[in-house]
């Protein structure tokens, strides 16, 4: 039973590796293309962005990178059940404060980090899918690592 418990929590931290990898080559594309209007931008175009903006988009992505490539170390190598709950309940919470910060987070002084223009017609979709997504799977994961601790620690 606790090998199952195990294999299930793998398994969701494998699917919200495939999620955090799918949205940074999102973000990647997004910012290329973010980056070229503002190298060239064409007739009678004037962005309603900067260089800063275009940055919230790199962070986020070398954040989704970050959050997979550790839950790959984790995924490929041997690791106690503890382990596995600490740090995937770190990474929950640590993408809950991301997400917080980039998205719902508002100042005064600080525009919220969406560029207005139409980059790419799926850009929406993507935000709206793959980071509740994300949330979704990092507390199943989080709900898994729990369920298997209580059953190594009987």
């Amino acid at each position: 039973m606790e090998n199952e418990k195990l294999n299930s929590l793998k398994r969701a931290m494998r699917i919200n590796i495939v999620l955090y990898i799918i949205y940074g080559l999102f973000l990647m594309v997004e910012t290329f293309d973010f980056l070229e209007m503002l190298h060239s931008k064409p007739a009678d175009y004037s962005p309603t962005y900067s260089l800063v903006n275009v940055i919230f988009y790199q962070m986020e992505m070398f954040i989704c990178f970050l959050c997979a490539f550790t839950l790959i170390i984790l995924v490929s190598t041997k690791q106690s059940v503890k382990m596995l709950f600490y740090i995937s309940l770190s990474l929950f919470i640590f993408r809950i404060g991301t997400v917080y910060y980039l998205y719902f987070y508002e100042t005064e002084e600080r525009w919220v980090p969406f560029i207005y223009k139409r980059a790419n017609d799926f850009s929406m979709l993507f935000r709206r899918t793959l980071v509740p997504g994300q949330l979704i799977v990092s507390l199943i994961a989080v709900w898994y690592s729990i369920k298997a601790l209580r059953k190594v620690e009987k």
